[in-house]
């Protein structure tokens, strides 16, 4: 038995050894007034992620998501909650100096609350195109520019498309160890 428990010790290292995982994520904070209401539309989006280099070209990676929006559209107590699990594979495809480009693939699991309603559920399925900046061996700046993909709103809606505005638009900050 100790013999197992030491190798199995002795493999893990080793794959450590060479392992770079890091962890990050982006924080979003936003306030929209709009003329004709008292009401400012509130929006605070948190999402940490940890993910696991597995070579020069490929990612994996989840993240969570949190994001509250009180007065949606300067409507008073209109407000979503939603939470989100996003599990995902990163394929770098260019680099140059200290910026590298890259694709994400993946899922996410979201479960939205509106206020006074029951909550739903929704799934999406796409990708998200995005660059890296490596500030240090440590540090590194990571922007998602747009996405193409399917998402479906139980008992709602679904949609497909491709998006490149300001809410397709987030930046963040990674650390790897």
């Amino acid at each position: 038995m100790k013999k197992i428990i030491l190798s199995a010790l002795v493999a893990v290292s080793a794959l450590s050894a060479n392992a770079q995982v890091w962890m990050g994520g982006a924080l979003g904070f936003g306030v929209k007034d709009f003329e004709g209401s008292d009401d400012s539309q509130l929006t605070l989006t948190v999402k940490p992620e940890v993910g696991y280099t597995i070579n020069e070209n490929w990612d994996v990676a989840v993240g969570l998501g949190f994001n509250i929006l009180n007065n949606e559209l300067g409507r008073k107590d209109h407000n979503t909650t939603t939470f989100s699990v996003n599990p995902y594979a990163r394929y770098t495809f260019a680099k140059t100096g200290i910026a590298s480009f890259f694709v994400d693939g993946g899922v996410s699991f979201e479960s939205v609350k509106l206020k006074g309603s029951d909550a739903t559920t929704a799934f999406w399925v796409g990708v998200r195109p995005g660059f890296k900046v490596t500030l240090s061996d440590k540090v590194s700046l990571v922007s998602h520019v747009g996405n193409l993909g399917y998402k479906t709103v139980k008992d709602t809606y679904n949609e497909f498309g491709f998006g490149v505005d300001n809410n397709a638009i987030d930046f963040g900050l990674y650390w790897a160890f």
